[in-house]
């Protein structure tokens, strides 16, 4: 009876210190719980994977295989660029959604990389509560300046840790209106804005910028 006692004893004293150990080097319920938001969820109903990821630029370039309208049999590679729709006053268009990748917003009519010397002056910096601080600034790049540009709070975010090696800037046109924006790229985005601007997609198919109820955002402005 006393070696059964003992025993019992010798397993809940092996399992408490066990669990005191995991608890020293395991994860909180917190951590758990930030982990599963990116981990990978296949749905067997449906036969779908759920997959997120973690994202710290707000520009994207995605391959994509445009038809050739001339030669069915010829397959060109394109990257196409989409932008984050952020939300809010700062949506850089009030007919997509917040919290998106968008694309079709208009065309692409510049789209440069800032280099060692281009400029950024800081005209007004602004706070959103749920996006953080943006800006609205001057850039002088290539030689040449350009104004009222939206300084995209991950660009902010960037700027102040002084991680700015990849800025891109965009100039969107959409029938009488045109829009500059300040992103904050990867390294793909990068090379390619760089390296092959020729095979930066331009879609056929665009929203209607005028459109919304609202207007089209508050960063558009009239071609002069």
């Amino acid at each position: 009876m006393n070696k059964i006692v003992i025993i019992i004893g010798l397993a809940v004293c092996v399992f408490f210190f066990f669990s005191c150990e995991k608890n020293k080097i395991g994860l909180s319920k917190a951590d758990l719980e930030e982990i599963q938001k990116f981990t990978p969820e296949f749905d067997s109903i449906h036969q779908n994977i759920y997959h997120k990821e973690i994202r710290k630029y707000d520009i994207k370039g995605e391959i994509t295989v445009p038809f050739n309208l001339n030669n069915s049999n010829k397959f060109d590679i394109a990257c196409e660029l989409t932008f984050f729709n952020y939300g809010d006053d700062i949506r850089l268009f009030n007919g997509c959604s917040d919290d998106f990748f968008v694309s079709g917003i208009g065309s692409i009519n510049a789209a440069y990389v800032l280099r060692e010397g281009d400029n950024i002056d800081i005209k007004s910096q602004r706070h959103n509560n749920k996006y953080g601080d943006w800006a609205i600034v001057d850039l002088f790049v290539g030689n040449q300046y350009v104004h009222d540009v939206f300084m995209t709070p991950l660009a902010m975010k960037a700027y102040k840790s002084e991680d700015t090696d990849t800025f891109i800037f965009v100039q969107l046109v959409a029938k009488d209106k045109y829009m500059n924006v300040l992103f904050y790229g990867g390294p793909e985005e990068w090379l390619i804005v760089s390296n092959c601007p020729n095979r930066i997609f331009q879609s056929k198919d665009s929203w209607n910028i005028d459109g919304p109820v609202t207007g089209p955002g508050q960063f558009w402005h009239l071609i002069p």
